[in-house]
């Protein structure tokens, strides 16, 4: 896959996964494969070099022991996962804790970027947590997501990196978004993401920490690399961008979030711990035993419940310790 970018191949082995899982059929892969590649002969090698998937297995269901956490006598419950897979996400957009909006935010070049904020009610300022989401855009999960920072004491904000296409409204195909994204620049999605950074200083305290889930984990690993004005960063399941050794210069407290049966992912955490060790800034890395790729999106069938609450209580205390005060 030398031809392809450090994207397409990410997006590319996600399905692949897929595929290995039994999740999607071989003809689907290939469908995949071939859009985010651009090439109906690459695409082929690619899915042929896969081989047969093997048989299916139904996952365990899990239960969380909680729906709301504590965080600090001054900060009060807090939104986390739900119980078990849901669509209907855990925060409504009328939940009188917080006030929706979908700002005007522009990148660089003037275009939208199809924003989704949550503030907590009132007008206190308070600091701001950038949500970037996984391979599918603003999807209802990230602006659920969005609206639980909101709850935790925060101004959570998201961009959809693919708005100048349409975004996740208008690209419902996922092959098609995927397609999509894997043009993109890393110029370009750093230009954006800084683009929210600034305008998110102007709605918050200034102190300005990132989340970031699978695609979006690794945008969180880009943006630590390349210095972005950021207190906290907390990358869930994010792939090693090829400059990681850039981290070793980061002032970011980082807290990286990994899961035990995502190996692909999980495998590149020693050498980012070096490279935070070598930064000198606080760092934490926990990998959550018996859990797979994208085990917090409460609406896949990875979501595992207990170990979903457990890293976002740790997410929001990092925010809280790194972004308050």
């Amino acid at each position: 896959m030398g031809e392809l970018n450090e994207t397409q191949r990410y997006l590319i082995d996600e399905h692949i996964e897929e595929y290995q899982e039994g999740l999607i059929p071989r003809r689907e892969l290939l469908r995949r494969v071939t859009l985010i590649s651009g090439s109906a002969a690459l695409g082929a090698a690619i899915v042929a070099a896969c081989g047969p998937a093997p048989a299916r297995t139904s996952p365990t269901p899990t239960t969380a022991a909680v729906a709301t956490a504590t965080l600090s006598p001054t900060v009060g419950p807090f939104a986390t996962p739900p119980a078990q897979t849901t669509t209907d996400g855990v925060v409504k957009p009328d939940d009188p804790r917080i006030t929706v909006s979908k700002p005007d935010l522009k990148g660089p070049d003037g275009a939208s970027l199809m924003a989704y904020m949550a503030r907590p009610a009132g007008t206190a300022r308070v600091p701001g947590v950038i949500v970037i989401q996984e391979n599918r855009g603003q999807t209802p999960h990230l602006q659920d997501v969005v609206r639980r920072v909101a709850t935790a004491g925060f101004v959570g904000i998201n961009i959809d990196v693919v708005a100048r296409a349409g975004g996740y409204e208008k690209l419902t195909d996922q092959a098609a978004y995927n397609a999509e994204l894997g043009k993109l620049t890393l110029a370009g999605k750093l230009a954006d993401h800084n683009a929210a950074i600034t305008f998110l200083k102007a709605q918050s305290t200034g102190a300005i920490g990132v989340v970031g889930f699978c695609f979006g984990g690794g945008e969180v690993w880009n943006l630590v690399a390349a210095g972005a004005d950021l207190k906290a960063a907390v990358p869930y399941y994010g792939p090693q961008p090829s400059n990681f050794a850039e981290i070793a210069k980061t002032k970011t407290a980082v807290f990286g979030v990994y899961a035990e049966m995502d190996t692909r992912i999980t495998g590149t955490a020693p050498a980012m711990e070096a490279e935070l060790k070598k930064s000198g800034a606080p760092y934490q890395i926990v990998t959550y035993p018996g859990v797979n790729h994208a085990f917090h999106n409460d609406t896949g069938t990875r979501y595992d419940a207990p170990h979903a609450t457990k890293a976002w209580v740790a997410t929001v205390e990092w925010f809280r310790k790194y972004l308050v005060g």
